[in-house]
């Protein structure tokens, strides 16, 4: 990269190879001084966590980045990691020499140990080379690079999540384009973050796109992003036909895990179908199970997902939802993400979770955000009316047993910082029973 080059807008200004360089540099000297390997890197704003990042790898350290940034998160991983990074400020009279002469990197022998919440709240370790990442970059510049050419990101997306991490930071590195150092956290700065730049694309989430078309008209986002991406659970239908119809585009989702990397992508405009990535390969086991062979992993054989998938003739694959999440009720066996994707299907509702509730009988609950049209009904007829008009809708596929006789109405469904529901954080809705419960 070119000493000149732009890399990183912080809010305020631009920031050049040379001054990242640098900085990277002189964090790289410091932490050769540091001993242990494991370095841990975490910092507030992309362009700290990109310099701490590459100078882990400069100084011959293997880095560990924990689930988020919070004290709480790290202090889980005490054990995981005998030094810390911290990025350096920028060195004055050494900063074109170091533009200039900081090494290239083995990313075969680069290592970063990452960290996901796993399903009891123990962080889940995956270890994963720079040369599987830059592998699976490559493929996304193969795939999109030339239509984003010159444009720089901007994000909603966390860094220090592998998603955020992946397109909003490695990718433009590797690729030449300026990202963005602020986070959007709300529309406002989505607007003020895009009005930034002549043009950008935007590396977004679930989360923040499905609010968008009921906070503001998506025509109002301008300049118009070139390309929006999503990623860390499904879009729903309506926010993507929503892009769809005031934006002339889906926008472009991304399904795939920590663990696996990118797997597949698809835009909901003609149907909710993935395609898999160029080198990717997906079969189907005899329960359903996914099974990935990918590039971006380390083992090159068969990797048995926990999501259910039916196999399309022309090689696309439509998700069934995770078989972990099939439950009992009653003995009769209940896919709780059909029953969500059944009321997801009706015009009155936005989004909807379910969960099983403790107690002497399992009972299903089920929360939800209303539509624009399920808000007049409410308002017009009351909660209860449009509770019953759901359940019949249910009723027309479901065992009446099997028909959740527990709602919660919520302005937005529980998610956390990485922008995934968690069944506990549905469940903790119904602990003060604030919904309703229609008798059977």
């Amino acid at each position: 990269m070119a000493p000149d080059a732009p890399v990183c807008h912080d809010g305020e200004r631009l920031l050049y190879w040379r001054e990242i360089a640098a900085r990277i540099a002189a964090s790289a000297a410091e932490l050769r001084q540091q001993p242990g390997l494991r370095c841990l890197v975490s910092s507030d704003t992309p362009q700290d966590f990109a310099i701490a990042l590459f100078a882990a790898f400069h100084a011959g350290k293997e880095v560990v980045v924990p689930p988020s940034a919070q004290p709480g998160a790290i202090a889980q991983l005490a054990g995981a990691f005998d030094c810390i990074a911290l990025p350096s400020p920028g060195r004055g009279a050494v900063v074109c020499d170091a533009a200039e002469t900081l090494p290239p990197l083995d990313a075969a022998q680069a290592w970063v140990n990452l960290y996901t919440s796993g399903s009891t709240g123990a962080p889940k370790q995956i270890r994963k080379s720079l040369q599987q990442i830059d592998a699976e970059v490559a493929v996304l510049d193969e795939m999109w690079g030339p239509r984003l050419a010159g444009a720089p990101v901007v994000a909603s997306a966390p860094h220090m999540h592998f998603y955020g991490m992946q397109f909003r930071l490695l990718w433009p590195l590797s690729a030449g384009r300026v990202f963005d150092g602020v986070t959007c956290s709300t529309p406002e700065m989505v607007l003020e973050r895009l009005q930034c730049f002549s043009e950008a694309f935007f590396v977004s989430s679930p989360a923040m796109l499905s609010r968008l078309p009921e906070l503001m008209p998506l025509a109002s986002l301008s300049p118009r992003p070139r390309m929006i991406l999503s990623s860390g659970g499904p879009l729903p239908r309506s926010a993507a036909q929503a892009f769809h119809t005031q934006l002339g585009q889906a926008p472009s989702e991304i399904f795939g895990s920590t663990e696996s990397g990118a797997i597949a992508w698809r835009r909901q405009e003609a149907d909710d179908a993935w395609t898999p990535l160029p080198g990717v390969s997906v079969a189907v086991d005899d329960d359903t199970a996914l099974l990935l062979t990918s590039p971006f992993m380390a083992d090159a054989s068969a990797w048995r997902m926990d999501d259910g998938v039916v196999q399309l003739p022309d090689g696309r694959f439509r998700l069934l939802g995770r078989l972990d999440r099939t439950v009992k009720i009653e003995e009769k066996r209940l896919s709780l993400p059909d029953l969500e994707g059944r009321l997801a299907a009706h015009p009155w509702v936005g989004a909807a979770a379910a969960v099983v509730l403790p107690g002497r009988r399992q009972r299903l609950g089920v929360a939800l955000v209303v539509s624009a049209a399920g808000r007049e009904v409410m308002r017009a007829q009351g909660r209860r009316a449009a509770t019953e008009e759901l359940r019949s809708h249910l009723a027309d596929y479901f065992d009446p047993v099997l028909v959740p006789r527990h709602w919660r109405f919520v302005d937005s469904l529980p998610v956390n910082e990485r922008g995934k529901l968690t069944q506990a954080a549905v469940a903790a809705l119904f602990k003060a029973m604030d919904d309703v419960a229609v008798a059977a």
